[in-house]
């Protein structure tokens, strides 16, 4: 008898060879496996001793229900979330209290028992929340769908069953009325309701459901989360109309999507410093204002849409819900609403800020996208400040008397307007005139203030706005030097009760009371903004080079070559006789696009052969001069300026601009894309939008706000 053996498939298979037959004894090693079963496998004779692969309960993650256009779209949370999320669950099973898990980079709250997440700075519907392990998807899905927590607890029962008593082919039948098969621990079937026995007709019209045990199987991105630390914090403010970009996204989607192109370059590009866990990560919180433009408390669409036309209603619309803002901006009554609504917003997101981030030390920036880019100029322009540079308490005015924010001028006031009964709901909530000029109509509304006396108070609060606007502009006049610019010193006749020669600082806004900002901003992004353009309509001829914010060291003024609402800043600020091109923002890969630079090498090569034909005309037409001196430079050398890239001669040749960004440069403009370039129009308005999108943009505020901390280019 001859034996030898071998390892096959971490299968130890012995070989005997006799005289009659050869058998084969293949022996399956499982550490702790049990039971063992013996079968007999055809001729040649090959005994198999197959071991149980032991059951292993399934690790859950949890998703939640994200509404993309109007359909379900399960996503998961980050790991580090996901972990924060199984261990509250683990405790609400001991608690009866209910368990509130903080995830997204703290943006958003889960609480457990509810199986529900919320959003925290902004208004957005609960998302539902699930603690998934079992998965299914049809054949002409995308993605896996999770199972709702009672479903998923009856399959793995069902799968525990069959792997433990090595039982297969089992039918189970789920609480909606399919059928779900499981062949084997590889292919698990789920059948629908119609289908009685197995396998289905082929003529069913509804096709049988992958199902899938655990996230490890299913092809799903998972982030790692995002560093607990924020080194910054960005507001950011839309332009016109509820959408911001060429998806007809709202601003919440765009912040995210900027979100997200900031946090990859982070680890694209300050790699080592975020290892070294010297940065940890920037904030963008959205800034919404045309919500409250448009609301229920100035009643504007109601009466835009009674003097609306009924044709073409489609583009009305449309026209009613973005071009008129600009209109409503260069009103004195809808100006005043829409300043006050970003103050206020950036303000309470700000507050919330702090409190959900108590070690919070960094610095604060302002982005704002078309008109909100020009909302967040006028504001940053009427920012006071005190002797010692600390900006003025959040809205003080110490041109108002001292006695109307007492509770018996309160009094008086409601009293003076019939609403006197609902002093004690005011008193209760400690309201004086000062808290009740800062509170919204959500406000009243949340005490308890019905619609009626609600709809008085606010109409009161904005006469009093108005009536203190009045006595606190003449000594501001004062405050700010040097002014803004210059404006044309011809009278404008006035044909209304707003005055346009009643300026802060002599840049035209219309007379309202500008809020105060709780902080100092680091820096002012201006992304397609048409502020140049406005100023220019308000009578502003040149910007004073001396002329910083009061309160912003720091502004750039961000723009695609192509965007048809975007204006320059520097040429207001620089003389006339002084052309100085935009700086080109570098690709976020280290270099210039290639049809931008194989664009600029025909230039050169041209420039250059147009210069060397020159040359050559005029030495032969001219009379041959005598040998330069010994030491002299000849005209025929080559400087060394045609071997420098525009950029670097850009900055070699740099030239001081002004003072609003600290002497530095202003204009930004984009490097379009190999597709734009081959028609502008085509792509004017999305040129318009693209800044949510853009990395290059996001890198260029990344650079700002890490300005000590190198960059790594990552090369094409």
């Amino acid at each position: 008898m001859c034996i030898s053996d071998s390892t096959v498939n971490n299968s130890v298979c012995v070989r005997f060879a006799l005289s009659a037959s050869e058998v084969i004894f293949v022996l399956s090693v499982y550490p702790y496996a049990e039971p063992v079963h013996w079968s007999w496998c055809g001729v040649p004779h090959v005994l198999i001793m197959n071991v149980v692969e032991p059951y292993e309960p399934v690790q859950h993650h949890w998703f939640y229900n994200q509404q993309v256009d109007s359909k379900d779209s399960w996503q998961p949370f980050s790991r580090e979330d996901s972990q924060q999320l199984e261990d509250a669950y683990s405790r609400v099973g001991k608690n009866e209290k209910d368990e509130v898990v903080a995830t997204d980079g703290r943006r958003y709250d889960v609480r457990l028992r509810e199986r529900k997440r919320y959003s925290v700075y902004w208004e957005q519907k609960p998302a539902e929340v699930r603690r998934c392990s079992w998965f299914h998807k049809g054949s002409k899905d995308m993605n896996y769908t999770p199972y709702s927590e009672e479903i998923c607890n009856l399959l793995e029962d069902a799968y525990m069953i069959a792997m433990t008593l090595e039982e297969w082919k089992t039918n189970l039948e789920l609480p909606t009325g399919e059928t779900v098969i499981l062949h084997n621990p590889k292919l698990m079937m789920q059948y629908p309701s119609s289908c009685k026995e197995f396998p289905p007709s082929p003529n069913e019209r509804t096709q049988p459901r992958t199902l899938k045990r655990g996230i490890e199987n299913i092809p799903v991105e998972i982030p790692e989360g995002e560093p607990e630390i924020v080194d910054h914090l960005v507001f950011m403010v839309h332009g016109i109309g509820p959408a911001c970009d060429i998806r007809l996204r709202g601003i919440v989607q765009c912040v995210n999507e900027f979100r997200n192109a900031s946090d990859s370059l982070i680890k694209s590009h300050f790699r080592q410093s975020e290892d070294s866990c010297i940065i940890g990560r920037v904030e963008y919180l959205p800034v919404n204002w045309h919500k409250v433009l448009h609301g229920e408390t100035t009643g504007v669409d109601k009466e835009i849409e009674r003097i609306t036309l009924p044709s073409i209603s489609r583009l009305r619309q449309f026209s009613n819900d973005t071009v008129l803002d600009l209109f409503f901006y260069n009103s004195a009554t809808y100006c005043q609403t829409i300043v006050d609504t970003v103050a206020s917003e950036i303000n309470r997101l700000h507050s919330l800020f702090l409190q959900r981030h108590p070690h919070f030390t960094g610095h604060v920036s302002l982005v704002g996208h078309s008109l909100g880019s020009l909302i967040l100029f006028d504001l940053l322009t009427n920012q006071d400040t005190d002797a010692d540079g600390t900006p003025h308490e959040l809205h003080e005015d110490t041109h108002v008397d001292t006695g109307c924010g007492s509770n018996e001028s309160l009094e008086e006031a409601l009293k003076g307007h019939g609403l006197e009964e609902h002093l004690n709901i005011l008193h209760r909530e400690q309201m004086d005139m000062e808290s009740l000029m800062l509170c919204s109509e959500k406000d009243l509304k949340d005490i308890g203030i019905p619609l009626g006396p609600r709809k008085k108070i606010m109409n009161c609060v904005k006469k009093w706005k108005h009536s203190r606007s009045g006595s606190g502009h003449a000594a501001q006049n004062e405050t700010h030097s040097p002014s803004l610019g210059m404006r044309n010193e011809r009278h404008t006749p006035t044909t209304s009760a707003v005055d346009y020669q009643h300026f802060d600082v002599g840049i035209g806004q219309v007379s309202i009371d500008y809020p105060q900002l709780a902080f100092h901003p680091q820096a002012f992004f201006a992304m397609g903004s048409p502020i140049g353009m406005f100023l220019i309509v308000r009578g502003l001829k040149r910007i004073d080079p001396n002329y910083s914010f009061p309160t912003c060291k720091s502004f750039y003024n961000i723009f695609h070559p192509f965007d048809p609402v975007a204006y320059r800043i520097e040429p207001m600020i620089l003389s006339p006789d002084m052309d100085l091109p935009p700086m080109l923002i570098p690709h976020h890969k280290g270099r210039k696009r290639m049809h931008l630079e194989l664009k600029e090498g025909l230039t050169r090569v041209s420039s250059d052969l147009l210069g060397s034909l020159r040359m050559v005309w005029q030495s032969i037409s001219q009379v041959p001069a005598p040998a330069l001196a010994e030491g002299a430079i000849s005209s025929m050398t080559p400087t060394d300026e045609a071997e420098v890239s525009p950029m670097e001669q850009e900055e070699r040749n740099f030239t001081k601009v002004g003072t609003l960004n600290r002497g530095r440069r202003i204009d930004f403009v984009l490097q379009e894309t190999p597709i734009e370039s081959f028609n502008e129009y085509l792509f004017a308005i999305q040129s318009h939008l693209c800044y949510w999108e853009s990395v290059d943009t996001a890198l260029l505020v990344l650079r700002e706000i890490y300005g000590n901390i190198p960059a790594r280019n990552t090369n094409l």
